[in-house]
């Protein structure tokens, strides 16, 4: 039950009307100013697509989105009423289920079909909310410029989720907060770079983590500074994945 699950957390509505746009693409300073007015949140919490759901209908009731905003697909491709109408008069099993499906996705996320990355990715306010906590956990604990690092984890839709599968991964190196950290520290140094450009996307990313799992294999990382990580990374291992990538 989302009322339920949802009632006694401690969060403030966003007030401002948003755009159909806004709202499938929000803007860094949106994403920003959501995830101040819920920094108090635990990640535990932000975690949970029920929780995300309850915040989304709160937000269609009290005016600031419209329900159709859920049906939209992303970038150009049509509004969720163009949408909504288009697959109706298809009348299919199949294009029904496919609007169902979009609308799940952007209430809360779809973890059913497409795994936990759902809620972090494709709900646009739990994703607002974990680059806000990704880029200040970073900030925190390196000397990061904030802007760079929003910059950092919002090159492309692909490129983060590709990024957020690997953080919440049992199994990943980046799994650890030092390593992921300093990671991203080091790739925020050079993300105005277009030279590298290849190294944010699905594909780069995927590559220097694992560049990073056969060095934690023989080495203890855990053991290093942030500074020394990001000194590693910057050296060795982003240098070692730019090149597997350019084969």
């Amino acid at each position: 039950d989302l009322e339920d699950t949802s009632k006694d957390s401690a969060f403030d509505l966003w007030s401002d009307k948003i755009t159909e746009a806004e709202f499938k693409e929000p803007t860094k300073l949106i994403e920003k100013q959501l995830y101040s007015k819920w920094s108090s949140l635990s990640p535990a919490q932000a975690s949970q697509e029920t929780f995300w759901g309850h915040v989304t209908l709160e937000h269609i009731k009290s005016g600031v989105i419209e329900s159709h905003y859920l049906a939209a697909n992303g970038g150009n491709l049509p509004g969720g009423l163009q949408r909504i109408d288009k697959e109706l008069s298809k009348g299919t099993e199949k294009a029904i289920d496919s609007i169902v499906r979009t609308i799940l996705r952007r209430l809360s996320g779809l973890p059913e079909a497409r795994g936990s990355k759902s809620v972090y990715v494709n709900c646009p306010f739990a994703r607002a909310w974990w680059r806000g906590h990704i880029t200040n956990e970073v900030c925190s604990s390196t000397g990061a410029d904030h802007d760079m690092v929003t910059k950092t984890l919002t090159k492309s839709q692909e490129y983060w989720e590709r990024l957020i599968i690997l953080i919440v991964s049992r199994n990943s190196v980046l799994g650890d907060t030092r390593v992921r950290s300093a990671l991203i520290w080091a790739l925020s140094e050079i993300v105005n770079d277009d030279s590298n450009s290849h190294l944010f996307t699905s594909k780069g990313i995927k590559s220097i983590s694992r560049q990073i799992g056969i060095r934690s294999a023989w080495q203890e990382l855990g053991v290093f500074s942030s500074e020394e990580l990001k000194s590693m990374f910057e050296e060795q291992v982003i240098p070692i994945a730019s090149q597997s990538l350019n084969k």
